[in-house]
């Protein structure tokens, strides 16, 4: 956009309008600027926390928040001047459910669920947090807003509500739904992010098989809000494709898996 456009929640409101009116067809154009996908982020978080309890485990907090700040390095030395000056804050929330989620501007949860999932595999843990660092960077949920996908969860951020709102607005954001493209791509983001933060980026092939194990076990239904879905045979092939393509880069801080 030519103007930075600074809104609370009148002016939320305003630009989804304007954007639903003028450019309805525009799918795949980010018309967000950086503020405005921060403000997003901070609202949709504020909806998130106030419905899901944050995690206070404090090996689980500093572990997710090391994973996060090491993608990050990866991210910016694979992106360069393309990487976004985001204010990126990687959170633990307080429930079985294994399921991670971003929002636009740099917010990261993830799920106690999936870390118990993953166990002392740091590889797959920092797998799922590059992804999610992936969809941030390529603002998949910003051109989700811009082409009104979303235009309802941003249209009720930008509007005073009640408690049952607020939890609508969280339960929304958190079982957001990606087309095939947008996953196909934070995958690759993913996976060069990890390598490059001197993680097995192999850990993404390993969790999406746990995935396909747990999806045929009596635990199914912890993972109907798993945004990576759906699992394909093509898509865990696609990523062995891409590792197998990998430079040999040096781990920019610590060992593998460390």
């Amino acid at each position: 956009m030519t103007r930075t456009i600074w809104f609370g929640r009148i002016g939320l409101l305003f630009l989804v309008v304007s954007a639903m009116l003028s450019l309805m067809s525009c799918r795949g154009t980010n018309l967000l600027s950086k503020q405005d996908e921060i403000q997003i982020g901070k609202e949709g978080s504020a909806a998130i926390e106030k419905e899901y309890r944050l995690d206070t485990n404090p090996e689980r907090v500093a572990l997710v928040q090391e994973i996060g700040q090491r993608v990050l390095q990866g991210m910016r030395q694979t992106e360069g001047k393309r990487a976004p000056d985001f204010p990126f804050t990687f959170k633990v929330l307080d429930t079985k459910e294994i399921n991670a989620v971003s929002l636009p501007g740099g917010p990261v949860y993830v799920f106690r669920g999936l870390m118990e999932q993953v166990g002392d595999d740091k590889d797959m843990l920092a797998a799922v947090v590059a992804h999610e660092v992936g969809h941030i960077v390529a603002h998949h949920a910003a051109k989700q807003i811009s082409s009104s996908i979303l235009a309802d969860i941003a249209i009720s951020l930008g509007t005073k509500g009640s408690a049952q709102k607020v939890a609508s607005i969280a339960t929304s954001l958190v079982m957001l739904q990606y087309s095939r493209d947008d996953e196909y791509d934070a995958d690759r983001r993913g996976i060069l992010y990890t390598h490059a933060a001197g993680y097995d980026p192999e850990g993404l092939v390993r969790f999406f098989e746990k995935l396909q194990k747990l999806e045929k076990s009596p635990m199914k239904g912890l993972l109907a809000n798993l945004r990576t879905h759906p699992l394909t045979e093509n898509r865990i092939l696609r990523a062995k494709k891409l590792i197998a393509q990998l430079p040999n880069r040096q781990s920019p801080s610590a060992t593998p898996g460390q």
